[in-house]
């Protein structure tokens, strides 16, 4: 008897629609679908690239002195400076905000509970009347791609309501992982992902046919280098993807040329950033208390405090500045800094 032709027609949907449903269980028995993720797509890909150079992610906790100062760290089982393990629901009636930068954020020559994390973490309770957690995820001595990896592997491990990220310093360290970050991006940066293990084993299989070998050169923008505004651009997308609001944070790089003076904010970072809807803020740290003893790369307790203040204001709400502030001072903030009574080295 023949059939019609519809009848057909829907015969063949039918038995392909079970091959391929076939084909998906059996794929799906054989492979498990994060060993078919590109390497940018994979909660451990970007650690797993960077093999020994990749941060300390483990629990430590020593001294170190800046001059008269001294000052500990503690880190938890994951490296971040915090002193205890972090959940991964943010608890109920809180606001969870993360940390991301360099030697900056993480706090270098700054006591434990001293940091900008902590200090955000401070006025923002206190603007907002509630709970509010600051996770320190800073690497000394980080690049933006390291910054990149830190928030691929914690934004699948922790619910966050707001990133926070430093302006990088360290462009000479992004250089350094030209190679590795190739190999994260190539063959498959951009390929649409589809959970069904058939569409995955075929994407894999074309993407070295279809896409190049290597990642394109990330084109830049006034001054800051291409790679790195694709790192901390990927990372702003990201979040915002989430939910989360995203605040930069500007500083001057320099205690010779920021005390007494007050430096222009890294402009380019806020045209290149700001049509995102990234929100900048920063303090001038203008005075010899904001800085470090010996240390004059980075900030005092005071200066830490400084640029919390303004920043956890502006994330609380507050208007957001058009340039570096000069309010707190260092000298009226709590925190210890050289010259400030009460604190080590203090001679009146």
């Amino acid at each position: 008897m023949d059939r019609p032709p519809w009848f057909k027609a829907l015969l063949g949907v039918a038995i392909a629609t079970l091959c391929l449903g076939a084909g998906e269980g059996v794929a799906r028995l054989l492979t498990e679908e994060v060993d078919l993720l590109f390497a940018w797509e994979h909660p451990d890909g970007l650690i797993r690239v960077l093999g020994d150079q990749v941060y300390v992610r483990e629990k430590v906790s020593h001294e170190m002195t800046d001059g008269p100062y001294t000052w500990a760290v503690q880190t938890n089982d994951l490296g971040l400076r915090e002193s205890a393990e972090i959940s991964a629901q943010i608890p109920e009636g809180s606001v969870r905000v993360l940390a991301l930068g360099d030697s900056w954020i993480f706090g270098t020559s700054v006591n434990q509970g001293h940091t900008i994390s902590d200090g955000i973490e401070r006025v923002m309770g206190d603007l907002l009347g509630q709970q509010v957690e600051v996770v320190n995820a800073g690497i000394p001595g980080a690049s933006a791609f390291e910054m990149l990896a830190r928030w691929s592997e914690l934004r699948g491990r922790m619910d966050f309501d707001h990133l926070v990220f430093g302006v990088p310093h360290n462009v000479h360290r992004q250089l350094d992982f030209a190679v590795p970050r190739a190999a994260v991006r190539a063959p498959g940066d951009g390929a649409p992902f589809i959970s069904a293990r058939l569409y995955l084993l075929a994407r894999r299989a074309l993407a070295p046919w279809t896409r190049p070998a290597y990642a394109e050169r990330d084109q830049g923008v006034d001054g800051i280098d291409g790679s790195t505004l694709h790192d901390i651009s990927t990372m702003v997308r990201q979040a915002q993807d989430l939910g989360m609001g995203v605040w930069g944070v500007e500083w001057p790089h320099n205690m010779k040329y920021a005390v007494n003076t007050v430096n222009p904010p890294a402009t380019q970072w806020r045209k290149a950033l700001a049509p995102m809807g990234v929100v900048f803020s920063g303090h001038a740290l203008n005075t010899r208390a904001c800085w470090g003893y010996t240390d004059h790369g980075h900030p005092s307790e005071a200066g830490a405090m400084a640029i919390a203040t303004v920043v956890g204001g502006v994330i609380a709400g507050g208007e957001a500045p058009k340039t570096l502030q000069t309010q707190p001072r260092c000298e009226d903030v709590v925190g210890v800094g050289p010259g400030k009574p009460g604190s080590p080295g203090f001679a009146p």
